[in-house]
């Protein structure tokens, strides 16, 4: 009965891993595309707005932005990889404000996975 038992729990185990990988599969099968791609796609770009404490301080500097985009073309999710903390807000902000023509692959939309790069200069 113990081996039984043992073996069950090793198949549940096992299955919910299985499942976990194949949701993990299906949250990553956005394609990744280049950034200079992705510009040549922009439709609508917004410039950050320049922050005032870094003004203050006299800083600049650039922010990278991973932004996920959707099959119509907006911006869904932005996350700062790179930069001052000070910039991240407005790049955040002015990323999710930028629209793209559609990717299509095999004659349907595809969502897409890029970054960009964001100069902060006086």
């Amino acid at each position: 009965m113990q081996g039984k038992k043992h073996s069950t729990i090793k198949v549940l185990v096992l299955s919910a891993v299985l499942a976990m990988l194949g949701a993990a599969g299906l949250a990553f099968a956005q394609e990744t595309v280049p950034t200079s791609v992705a510009m040549a796609r922009a439709t609508k770009k917004v410039a950050p707005d320049f922050p005032a404490a870094a003004r203050q301080l006299n800083l600049t500097g650039t922010s990278e932005v991973q932004i996920h985009v959707d099959e119509s073309g907006g911006v869904t999710e932005a996350k700062v990889l790179k930069g001052n903390a000070i910039f991240s807000a407005n790049a955040m902000a002015a990323a999710r404000q930028w629209k793209f023509q559609p990717i299509n692959k095999e004659g349907a939309a595809q969502k897409f996975t890029t970054v960009l790069i964001f100069n902060f200069a006086k």
